[in-house]
């Protein structure tokens, strides 16, 4: 059966989500990850390009990654230039994009996707680049730019993700690293809510109604959460004291980040329906809860 949708990034954090979902839903599906390579000579393989909707989930840079192998910065662009280069004209392409870094600092938060892009940090640019390649094409451009997205099966070795990090602090007995100001907000969204949107545009695409969704899309909870704020609720979820350590603020943090969605409840009859507290008992429940034997 010929796919009618391909996931590049398919075994990672949000990819491995939507997999299962698509699954459930006996969709057939074209899966692409580190050991199945999207690309053959340059181009995509066919099983990609007999697609007609591609989700592009993946990336090997996060903001801490992207200022220590800036060289990982070209290699995922001409993956994805090349990616785009082969597929037939219209093919609908999904980007994750960061809405937590492509707006400007000095704006004030929430952020829509109508301000202006102005990153300041390695891994911005490296999202914002992504995006003008996909615009640039003859492919049917949906951004999704994420919030801090958060859940079960997110890797904590991968210096990204403070809620999985502070979450095995508190299980292995150790403080919460806290970098600069405890008072910065952030927009937390749980990775089923971010697959519930992605599902939301394959719905729409397989009904040829893809013309409707907007180019840009934010995707996130719309609630700030101070750190301090987070790290009570982490206190409550674990049942462990969990003090915080304050360490210097890193060059690619920001302040407040927090994005205003309510395009993408217009358009895809879609909003973040988990509160942080049930999130973070499911995360704390299926991946850091001893287990009894």
């Amino acid at each position: 059966m010929r796919p009618f949708v391909a996931v590049v990034g398919a075994t990672g954090f949000i990819g491995t989500r939507l997999i299962a979902a698509l699954d459930r839903r006996g969709i057939a599906t074209a899966r692409f990850d580190r050991t199945t390579p999207f690309l053959r000579a340059g181009r995509p393989v066919p099983e990609l390009a007999a697609a007609r909707l591609v989700f592009y989930l993946a990336s090997t840079i996060n903001p801490a990654l992207a200022v220590r192998h800036p060289e990982r910065i070209d290699e995922d662009h001409e993956r994805f230039a090349a990616l785009l280069r082969g597929l037939p004209e219209r093919t609908t392409v999904v980007l994750t994009s960061s809405g937590g870094t492509v707006y400007g600092p000095h704006l004030a938060a929430p952020y829509h996707e109508s301000m202006p892009t102005m990153p300041v940090t390695a891994y911005g640019f490296a999202k914002l680049n992504l995006e003008r390649e996909l615009l640039a094409g003859t492919a049917r451009p949906v951004i999704l730019r994420l919030s801090n997205v958060y859940g079960p099966g997110q890797r904590t070795s991968t210096l990204q993700g403070v809620i999985g990090e502070w979450l095995l602090a508190a299980r292995s007995g150790r403080p919460l690293r806290v970098f600069g100001d405890p008072s910065a907000r952030r927009d937390y969204v749980y990775v089923d809510d971010v697959v519930r949107a992605l599902l939301r545009v394959h719905d729409l695409r397989a009904r040829n109604l893809g013309t409707r969704i907007p180019r840009t899309l934010n995707i996130g909870s719309g609630t700030p959460v101070s750190l301090t704020e987070l790290a009570a609720a982490i206190r409550t979820t674990t049942g462990c004291p969990a003090p915080l350590a304050p360490e210097p603020a890193r060059g690619f943090d920001r302040h407040d980040v927090w994005l205003d969605c309510r395009l993408a409840a217009r358009t895809l009859a879609w909003r973040a329906t988990t509160s942080l507290t049930a999130g973070l008992a499911a995360t704390w429940r299926l991946d850091h809860q001893p287990h009894l034997v």
